[in-house]
């Protein structure tokens, strides 16, 4: 006979896109404990991706930095997490840290994730072998079979809130964004610049469309990005290209969430568009699909050169050995516009929208 599950713990620290991956979780094990109330544990810098979501019962941020900073800083929040007395844990991240949660945590029942470490590594190192890639989302659902929860659901998904609402549709309004034009986001960055596909090929790109095709583009970026996106929309008034810096967490969903496709590298925006349901155009070089990463559902289109030194790490933090970045130069801005154009006929097919007279929508 079963145990009775109606507290759950479920860790995951980071990073943002792994976060996010773990929400999947998040479903099948509410539709199997409906009454249960689902603890969420992770970096305080992440929690905001969370923030809205209705399937969990508690957030709680692990701040590092300040509450939570050293030893003393870990053991008081553990001391914190004992005393619920968890039915139930779920381990999603496995590393050092999630490795004492575990074991400083009461709970009947205790779950780790597989990371597949060496198979990944593997395929970074010694190219020539055959490995089966598994999706992330896959692995994480595949340790709940041993407590008979089985779920054919594998799409991420992202609340938003009415707060969230109200800000992109004030940023729109003000830039003069009317009802009907088509909006396609821009994500030219990523935590490590080899992952980086080259600035001024995003903006042939956010020219075609905005010109070309009639299209709203706003670039969107951190506050480190603002060089990086005033250099792409250089002589493109804010008319067409409109920019959004140094957005929080919660405004940044908000915003992904009006347009009707993202361009971006291999990052976390890549998995909150997904999340959302926002048709995605991901560029891919050092970091490869097979290793798990692609962004999740039908509704995408990964572009990857598939050279021979990719992937050449798994996070994409090694220099390039190449005089050039062949991975990511190999991939041009005429194939990032037929995806996008590709991903859009559907997606305005839905919305009674056309793209001017190259891409006519019959409705």
């Amino acid at each position: 006979m079963q145990k009775k599950i109606e507290k759950i713990l479920i860790v995951r620290f980071s990073s943002l896109g792994d976060v996010i991956l773990t929400t999947p979780v998040l479903s099948a094990l509410k539709i199997k404990f409906p009454q249960s109330q689902i603890f969420f544990l992770t970096k305080s810098r992440y929690g905001d991706v969370l923030r809205a979501d209705p399937r969990i019962f508690s957030l709680i941020e692990f701040d590092p930095t300040k509450d939570h900073k050293g030893l003393s800083g870990f053991l008081k929040l553990m001391a914190k997490l004992r005393a619920y007395d968890f039915d139930l844990l779920v381990d999603l991240q496995t590393n050092l840290r999630s490795f004492f949660v575990r074991h400083l945590i009461k709970s009947k029942i205790k779950l780790k994730y597989r990371k597949r470490w060496l198979s990944r590594s593997l395929m970074v190192h010694t190219k020539f072998l055959k490995i089966k890639t598994i999706p992330t989302v896959d692995l994480y659902l595949k340790i709940l079979k041993k407590i008979d929860v089985h779920t054919k659901d594998k799409n991420p998904i992202i609340y938003v809130d009415q707060t969230e609402e109200n800000f992109s549709k004030k940023f729109l309004l003000e830039r003069k964004v009317q009802k009907d034009d088509i909006i396609v986001g821009v994500h030219p960055g990523a935590r490590w610049e080899t992952k980086r596909w080259d600035a001024m090929r995003f903006r042939q790109v956010c020219h075609t469309l905005a010109y070309k095709f009639n299209c709203k583009v706003v670039l969107l970026g951190d506050r480190g990005d603002g060089e990086l996106l005033d250099g792409i929309s250089q002589g493109m008034p804010e008319t067409k290209v409109i920019k959004a810096v140094g957005l929080s967490t919660r405004e940044f969903i908000g915003l992904i969430r009006w347009c009707d496709c993202l361009i971006t590298n291999d990052s976390g925006p890549m998995h909150i568009a997904s999340a959302l349901g926002i048709p995605v155009v991901a560029i891919f070089g050092p970091t490869h699909p097979k290793l798990g990463f692609a962004p999740v559902g039908s509704e995408h289109v990964v572009l990857c050169a598939n050279v021979k030194c990719s992937p050449c790490s798994l996070h994409g933090e090694k220099r390039c050995r190449k005089k050039s970045k062949l991975c990511m130069n190999s991939i041009e801005p005429d194939m990032v516009v037929e995806a996008v154009q590709r991903l859009l006929k559907k997606r305005l097919l839905l919305k009674n929208k056309s793209l001017n007279g190259n891409l006519k929508i019959e409705k």
